[in-house]
């Protein structure tokens, strides 16, 4: 993203989809995008309620770095109108609030004290690591993650993740939430 002129156009932009509650398209570095509201933002992050099929779907946070776009196109006004229509449009703001994004060691305390699992997607050169469950330690320029697998056994050793090396964080899903109570001590 450019600095400056550009930066703070993109500052200004997310805060009126904020205010407006606009449905917006998110596109990524990797050509990948996320449908949903930007309920709050940072230097650092963007906190986007996630849709999908007209019901909200967790909360997704990404770094403001990995952005490259936002859309508020016609068809986000359509889907937007019906969100509203249906009263689809609920964010738990107890949440938005007690999650700090100002950086990674802040936002991770924040969402330990909430005892929220979560879901972190992470790539180390090449490679990609999804990380799910509880997280277990916060450090400086790290997260540590009691991680389980698809059929709710833990690791037997934790998921260590770089913060420089996060793509997204996603909690307050109905994946975590539901899996979270079938877990295989």
């Amino acid at each position: 993203m450019a600095k400056n002129t550009a930066e703070k156009e993109f500052r200004k932009r997310v805060q009126k989809h904020i205010s407006e509650i606009n449905l917006v398209k998110i596109s990524l570095e990797d050509e990948s995008s996320i449908y949903g509201f930007i309920t709050k933002a940072s230097d650092e992050f963007i906190m986007i309620e996630e849709t999908n099929d007209f019901s909200l779907a967790g909360i997704k946070i990404v770094p403001a770095s990995r952005i490259t776009g936002i859309r508020h196109g016609i068809s986000d006004k359509v889907s937007k109108a019906i969100y509203s229509e249906e009263g689809l449009i609920t964010f738990n703001h107890k949440i938005i609030d007690n999650t700090s994004l100002k950086n990674n060691e802040s936002l991770f305390r924040s969402l330990k004290k909430q005892n929220f699992h979560c879901i972190v997607e992470s790539r180390k050169k090449d490679k990609e690591t999804f990380s799910i469950g509880e997280i277990l330690e916060v450090q400086e320029k790290s997260v540590l993650i009691k991680n389980y697998d698809p059929v709710g056994k833990f690791s037997k050793k934790p998921h260590k993740i770089a913060f420089k090396n996060i793509e997204l964080i996603n909690f307050n899903d109905k994946y975590s939430t539901t899996f979270r109570k079938y877990l295989i001590g």
